[in-house]
């Protein structure tokens, strides 16, 4: 894999807010991320003195065009990584989504190659996952590791 071109936000510690949106047939929402070349579920950062639930409408709506209506945190967990070596801490925030309305939409393609709904078979066959969505899988209880 290439150098990754980090942005000065994924240098500095922060909160990150994730996803788990399905559709009507309980597929989850996958994204192709560009810059980290995996497959995860949508993902941002929380600006600073932003709370993470106000930072998952916001991110949700600029990446996808959905607007959340219901949702829940069902977990959260530390991560450490270094980075162009730096160490950058983090604190993912992940949600359930209930319901939401909009059309679906890639309102970022220069941040994700595509964005579709997979069954959970097909993600647990990916090449490579974010640790967002391993954290996922974590939580209900299907262990494998980022890469395959």
């Amino acid at each position: 894999m290439s150098k990754i071109n980090y942005t000065p936000e994924d240098l500095v510690d922060h909160n990150a807010v994730a996803a788990i949106i399905k559709d009507k047939n309980g597929n989850i929402l996958m994204q192709d991320h560009v810059k980290f070349g995996f497959w995860t579920i949508p993902i941002g950062k929380a600006h600073p003195n932003q709370s993470p639930r106000t930072a998952i409408k916001q991110e949700i709506f600029e990446e996808c065009n959905l607007h959340l209506k219901k949702f829940q945190k069902i977990g959260t967990k530390k991560y450490y990584y270094v980075r162009d070596g730096k160490d950058v801490h983090l604190t993912l925030h992940l949600y359930e989504i209930f319901s939401y309305s909009g059309d679906l939409e890639n309102k970022e393609p220069h941040k994700h190659h595509q964005q579709k709904f997979l069954s959970l078979e097909k993600i647990k066959t990916l090449q490579y996952l974010s640790d967002a969505t391993i954290f996922y899988l974590e939580k209900i209880g299907y262990k494998r590791p980022a890469k395959l």
